[in-house]
């Protein structure tokens, strides 16, 4: 609930319940064919299911998962005490609640880049004349940045929510309620990137007067509260007449209450399921503790070439505020200088792992002169192809190009995880990999390795500065 507090992308979360209970209220006709049946077996599978999911997700710190596992084992519950009839009744109702989820912050990167993208390419059709560097676009006018408040996350969770609600009690034939809910993914989508092009255009006519401050969110949203009002409006054309409940919605169950008996055993047996799993995450956790130790890097420790030099003054440096244990070290071959920075997140807690969006490569700070995200912008992503010690096997790695915004330089950066031998940039490999290795006891060290240098805006990364043998640049999606 607390994400729910702080951010307003996620507060929906709190209306979500009291929603559910509307559903099941509004449809009054179904009231009397709602009593528990008999207990489910398949209920209570549910149930254990995603106990597990929850253990094994407790384990690496995937929330998302766990909050999903913990909505999964709300419902399984419920299902396991009304029964399958019953729980059939009500499967709308009790599928929404897992609109409580805050999910999508994977979607950022994704949405900023459509918008930007989207933003430009009508720019440049309107007749105007743009400059773009990554996420950052100059018109005569003035300069213009999409950060994340203007990937329109926040409006398209909104409208799917809704947009899912209006298509259950509007709509009757599934093929409809399908078709609405992928509208109310793809309208918010498109109607933000109009709305970004609305607001730079309104910024541009009027000299930059206009749609800079607070009105330019203003502005942004009364023009997608009448985006999503017209969609509603439209939908409403096609709504199903009100129909009689269909027959197994109309099957009566039995209305014998549980006895006294019954519901404690029903309690002692939810009371076991639920408990096995807090209880084997914590043994699991207690007898689990990772090295918190920097392992070196052998292109560079073990190569006569390269000598550890003091650090130069380049304005930015890598840096990880919630690593137990992190190192930098400059390395110098010839003219070249290469950064290596290494973060250990130990045992990881809530908020310190190392896979994390906090991780981050540009820092906010309010002291302008330190503000990372406002002095320093990417305007490039790609992949690398690299020969990894200590098998020189060849894997492709994160790097993308950060420009200052003060100095007339580019640094370019070079980042994956290690796990252990393992060497990745996957995400999901990373969490894998970490799951069996707590399941094991296994406590090699876990870190992020960052290999960064200076280029110039002509050279960028294709000058072979490092040890390693650069294959191809391919764009990242």
């Amino acid at each position: 609930m607390s994400i729910w507090a702080r951010s307003e992308t996620f507060a929906h979360g709190f209306i979500v319940i009291p929603i559910s209970l509307w559903l099941v209220w509004q449809k009054k006709e179904l009231h009397p064919y709602l009593h528990p049946s008999q207990p489910s077996l398949t209920g209570l599978t549910f149930v254990l299911l995603n106990g597990f999911l929850w253990l094994l997700a407790s384990l690496i710190n995937a929330l998302v998962i766990e909050q999903y596992a913990l909505i999964g084992i709300l419902v399984g519950s419920i299902w396991f005490f009304l029964g399958n009839e019953t729980s059939k009744k009500l499967i709308f109702p009790l599928a929404f609640l897992y609109f409580m989820v805050p999910v999508g912050e994977a979607l950022l990167p994704y949405l900023m880049k459509f918008t930007a993208d989207f933003t430009v390419y009508l720019l440049r059709k309107t007749g105007l004349s743009v400059y773009r560097e990554g996420m950052q676009f100059t018109l005569v006018s003035g300069q213009w940045s999409v950060v994340e408040a203007c990937s329109g996350l926040r409006y398209l969770l909104a409208t799917i929510t809704l947009g899912t609600i209006y298509a259950y009690i509007t709509y009757s034939k599934t093929y409809k309620r399908v078709i609405f809910i992928l509208l109310s993914i793809i309208v918010p989508i498109i109607a933000n990137g109009f709305r970004a092009y609305m607001i730079v255009m309104i910024g541009h006519l009027s000299g930059m007067k206009l749609a800079v401050g607070i009105d330019h969110l203003i502005y942004g949203a009364i023009f997608f509260a009448f985006i999503i009002f017209i969609m509603f409006y439209i939908g409403a054309y096609w709504r199903d007449p009100d129909s009689e409940i269909v027959n197994e919605h109309k099957t009566k169950t039995s209305t014998t209450s549980y006895s006294t008996k019954q519901n404690s055993q029903l309690a002692i047996i939810l009371l076991i399921c639920l408990s096995i799993w807090p209880i084997s995450s914590h043994w699991l956790q207690s007898h689990y503790h990772a090295q918190t130790d920097i392992p070196q890097w052998p292109p560079f420790t073990q190569n006569e070439d390269w000598q550890e030099v003091k650090a130069p003054e380049w304005g930015w440096r890598p840096k990880f505020e919630s690593a137990v244990n992190d190192e930098l070290k400059y390395y110098k071959n010839k003219d070249h200088i290469v950064g290596l920075y290494q973060a250990n997140f130990g045992d990881e807690k809530q908020g310190s792992e190392l896979v994390n969006s906090n991780n981050v490569l540009r820092r906010y700070n309010a002291d302008p002169r330190l503000n990372e995200r406002r002095n320093w912008h990417i305007v490039k992503r790609f992949s690398v192809m690299l020969n990894t010690p200590p098998n020189n096997k060849e894997l492709a790695y994160d790097s993308l190009v950060l420009r200052s915004n003060i100095l007339d330089e580019d640094i370019t950066i070079l980042k994956w995880y290690q796990i252990g031998k393992t060497h990745t940039n996957n995400e999901y490999v990373v969490k894998l990999f970490q799951l069996v290795k707590r399941l094991t006891l296994n406590d090699d060290p876990e870190v992020y390795d960052i290999i960064f240098f200076k280029t110039n805006k002509e050279v960028g990364i294709t000058q072979k500065i490092i040890t390693f043998r650069i294959k191809e640049e391919t764009p990242l999606t």
